[in-house]
């Protein structure tokens, strides 16, 4: 496991996210016996499953990041599509593929990516790192008010 994997994981588990580290076969095996309402991998499109988000919500969905940031634990997923940011936003579990090679240090690395997508002015990035946190009301911590209420990041360590 890299420096920048390691890292990552330190700072995705301190805000409570879960992460695995698995093989690309593992993970796309694993696909089919879990029960995500909505899948959307950009690299690999025949998995890619869209539910429209009703009353009942999404309980859980698969995405792809396009970037893992280590010195925060934060992934970045390019989110323009509404399905793919409700997705992000409203499922009750969120969990995000990213390939070990997308783990980048900082914030700064990826400035190319982020000028190229904001050059849009529809265009919007999302930057998550865990659960969805708030002690807005009445200073109670409440998880999942503005996201998902868990977050679980497969790291594709051979990607």
């Amino acid at each position: 496991m890299s420096g920048l994997t390691e890292t990552f994981i330190k700072y995705s588990e301190s805000v409570s996210s879960k992460n695995i580290l698995i093989s690309s076969d593992d993970f796309f095996s694993s696909i089919s016996s879990n029960n995500y309402n909505y899948i959307s991998l950009k690299t690999e499109k025949q998995y890619n499953q869209e539910v429209s988000a009703g009353k009942e919500g999404i309980s859980a969905a698969l995405v792809e990041a396009d970037f893992a940031i280590a010195e925060t634990g934060s992934v970045v997923i390019e989110s323009t599509d509404e399905a793919l940011r409700k997705a992000t936003c409203l499922a009750e579990k969120l969990y995000v593929a990213v390939p070990a090679s997308r783990i980048v240090p900082s914030l700064e690395d990826i400035a190319n990516f982020l000028e190229e997508k904001t050059s849009d002015p529809a265009s919007f990035t999302a930057f998550i790192t865990g659960a969805s946190r708030t002690a807005d009301i009445e200073r109670v911590l409440t998880i999942g008010v503005h996201g998902p209420c868990e977050m679980t990041v497969y790291i594709i360590t051979d990607r």
